[in-house]
C-alpha cells in the first residue's frame, strides 16, 4: 500500500514539474497586461472589503440609535405613567375629602373620650397633674444618679 502511495505521488510530481505554465502576458498594449489585472482586483477586493465595513459601522451605528430612542420612548413612557397614577390617585384622595366634607357639612363636633370630666387641674384622687409629673421626673431623676454612682464606684475597685 505504501508503494502505491509513493508512487502515486511520484508520478504527480514528476508531471507538476515537466510542465510548465508562463503568467505573462505578450500583449503589451496595457488593457491586457496580467499585473495590471492584479492590481485591478487587488484594488477592487479592498473597496469591497472598505465598502462592506462601512456598512457594517453604518448598520451598528443605526441600530445603536434604534434602542437608545427605543429606550427613551420606553422611559418616557413609564415616566408619563407614574405621574398619572399619582396624580389619579391625588385626584382620588381630594375627591374623597371634598365628599366626607359635604356629606358631613358643618354639623361635625367631638367629644374627648378621657374618664375624667372637666376636673380641672386635678385627678381623681387629692394631687394635681403637675404634682404627678414633678414625682415622676423626681423618681427618674433619683434612677439616674443611682445608675451613676453605680458605674462610678465599680470603675474605681
Amino acid at each position: 500500500m505504501k508503494k502505491r502511495i509513493f508512487i502515486a505521488l511520484f508520478a504527480i510530481l514528476c508531471l507538476i514539474f515537466s510542465s510548465s505554465y508562463v503568467m505573462a502576458n505578450d500583449n503589451n498594449n496595457g488593457n491586457n497586461n496580467l499585473v495590471d489585472g492584479v492590481k485591478n482586483t487587488v484594488n477592487e477586493a479592498g473597496n469591497m472589503a472598505e465598502d462592506a465595513a462601512n456598512g457594517t459601522a453604518g448598520a451598528i451605528k443605526d441600530g445603536a440609535n434604534n434602542v437608545k430612542d427605543k429606550t427613551q420612548d420606553a422611559m418616557d413612557n413609564a415616566k408619563n405613567g407614574v405621574e398619572n397614577a399619582g396624580n389619579d390617585v391625588n385626584n382620588t384622595m381630594e375627591n374623597m375629602g371634598n365628599n366626607m366634607r359635604n356629606q358631613n357639612g358643618n354639623d361635625y363636633t367631638a367629644t374627648r373620650t378621657a374618664a375624667e370630666e372637666n376636673t380641672g387641674n386635678t385627678t381623681q384622687n387629692w394631687m394635681g397633674r403637675d404634682i404627678w409629673t414633678w414625682i415622676i421626673v423626681g423618681i427618674i431623676t433619683i434612677v439616674i444618679v443611682a445608675l451613676i454612682w453605680y458605674y462610678a464606684s465599680r470603675n474605681n475597685r
